[in-house]
């Protein structure tokens, strides 16, 4: 009978990477998609459902600092801050700056999305991470749904002067900033674990 290989805890994986400031740099890599997209993540090793995959890294602020950023940061920085609520309190990761980290990369996909974010709590400090969601291949680029109501690159022009939402089944609102709602499966609660 062949010895079963012991496989680590995802949430302990995402904890030892955050711990260390590392990325999956073996498992993972950066391609140039398209004008339109830019950059994106990609599998070089395949993931099983429920690994964890990268971290959403950048300088932990608050929702005040957040917005004073916002107010002095060209428009395309301001796509790498990404809100959101932990333990009731507003936060904020700044991934503004370009500092080789790969979460900051990672797409967003509304309708077939490989990850989830989550909230892991380590020494009463926030983290946001993304774990697979179902198997993910050799090839494949890692994206999650933003959980945004606002996402301008949702739209896609057509010609010159026509646009489609692609995103009509949501409710028309004052734009939002990244702020996932990071339910947990059954729907209900906050979804933060703690370490």
């Amino acid at each position: 009978m062949a010895a079963r290989r012991s496989r680590v805890l995802p949430v302990w994986d995402a904890i030892d990477y955050a711990a260390k400031g590392l990325d999956k740099n073996a498992e993972l890599e950066v391609k140039y998609i398209n004008s339109f997209k830019g950059r994106g993540v990609f599998a070089k090793a395949p993931f099983q459902k429920g690994d964890f995959v990268v971290e959403y890294r950048g300088v932990l602020i608050s929702s005040e600092e957040s917005q004073r950023r916002r107010s002095i940061y060209h428009a395309r920085c301001s796509v790498f801050m990404l809100d959101f609520y932990c333990r009731g309190k507003a936060w904020c990761v700044d991934a503004a700056q370009e500092d080789g980290s790969l979460g900051r990369l990672v797409n967003d996909d509304l309708y077939q999305p490989n990850c989830k974010m989550k909230k892991v709590l380590t020494d009463g400090k926030p983290h946001l991470f993304l774990f697979a969601l179902r198997d993910i291949a050799v090839g494949e680029e890692i994206t999650y749904e933003y959980e945004e109501k606002y996402c301008p690159w949702r739209k896609q022009t057509l010609s010159s002067d026509s646009e489609v939402d692609l995103v009509e089944d949501k409710p028309e609102s004052a734009p939002q900033r990244r702020r996932p709602t990071n339910q947990t499966e059954e729907g209900s609660g906050d979804s933060d674990l703690r370490w």
